[in-house]
């Protein structure tokens, strides 16, 4: 092989590397670049977020079940799917069925129980328990889609397996999320702290936080508040999403403009349950886990130092409201 033809091949070995990294840094005619997805490969939450709805009742003035139920429509969706297999913006059922027992037995159960002033008698069942109808208007409920039928004809009813609360008598804007703090803190904000998950979609994120301000309720509410998002269950939250900026960055947070509590049935026994212990950075909430809280001052939390933590009647942990803490609670504020 004379120096032409080796100087050739060499130079053929060349372009051919050339060209092979080229291919594969670069990307091709009609190709595109992916960008990190910061929501992908985030544990998903166990708990499940679809078929939540809100009720109202049903005012019409007509023979039941035809009227005098509830119109329940499925949050974050347009439509509704009723029992009729119709698609509609809200759907009336002629009743509501909690963890099988009919509304109308479980009313009937509750007077006899208090007309007998036995209300928190241990026959009462966990169902009669969580359940106050004075509250249903604009409540969050859980549940599935079924008909009933009578000899005035086939009506849908809501078989309840969750009943969430509102915060207060306000009407709810935005979208509706199940949100959880992460325990995560950081040293420059915006801090990725909580995540949200939209009820009744797969649509999950991590947020810079929520913002309650626009809720309007109480201090014990927003204390309430902070103990749920930080338990497993969550809270949830309907609202929007503001941008906010720091040190860090760019970060979404959810303003609310209303919260839900679950209400859980109370035990029978509260034997095996964990004691409710004082928590948060200054004491000022009750629960039966450490929680993390930002460690601002505020005077009420004087008010939380003797204040009694324990179970109260729906199971759950907090203050117990004597009148030395109401009275002080109203000194500070």
């Amino acid at each position: 092989m004379n120096i032409f033809t080796r100087s050739g091949t060499i130079v053929l070995v060349l372009v051919f590397l050339v060209a092979l990294v080229a291919t594969t840094q670069t990307p091709g005619v009609g190709s595109t670049s992916v960008a990190p997805n910061p929501q992908r490969n985030q544990p998903k939450s166990k708990l499940s977020n679809s078929r939540f709805y809100l009720v109202r009742p049903d005012l019409r003035k007509c023979a039941s079940p035809m009227c005098g139920g509830y119109f329940v429509r499925q949050v974050n969706s347009g439509l509704t799917r009723c029992a009729n297999g119709r698609q509609m913006s809200e759907c009336y059922v002629g009743s509501l069925d909690w963890n099988g027992i009919a509304e109308i037995e479980l009313e009937q159960a509750m007077d006899r129980e208090i007309k007998a002033g036995n209300a928190n008698d241990s026959n009462f069942t966990l169902s009669e328990q969580v359940v106050d109808f004075a509250k249903l208007n604009g409540a969050l409920l859980r549940g599935s889609m079924t008909t009933r039928g009578n000899r005035n004809g086939r009506y849908g009813v809501l078989k309840v397996s969750e009943l969430w609360y509102a915060a207060d008598d306000d009407k709810p804007y935005g979208d509706f999320y199940r949100v959880r703090d992460l325990g995560i803190r950081c040293i420059a904000a915006p801090c990725l702290t909580h995540q949200e998950e939209k009820l009744n979609t797969r649509s999950t994120q991590k947020i810079a936080g929520v913002d309650l301000n626009e809720a309007g309720v109480g201090q014990t509410a927003l204390e309430q508040a902070q103990t749920e998002m930080a338990s497993s269950n969550g809270m949830i939250v309907a609202g929007g999403h503001s941008t906010v900026t720091g040190p860090a960055g760019q970060g979404l947070m959810l303003k609310a403009s209303q919260f839900y509590l679950r209400q859980v049935p109370v035990q029978k026994s509260e034997a095996g349950l964990k004691p409710c212990i004082k928590t948060g950075c200054s004491g000022q909430i009750c629960s039966d886990h450490e929680v993390i809280s930002t460690c601002e001052y505020k005077p009420e939390y004087e008010c939380y130092r003797k204040a009694t933590c324990e179970r109260q009647a729906n199971g759950d942990c907090g203050f117990t409201k004597t009148k030395e803490l109401v009275d002080c609670l109203a000194k500070v504020r």
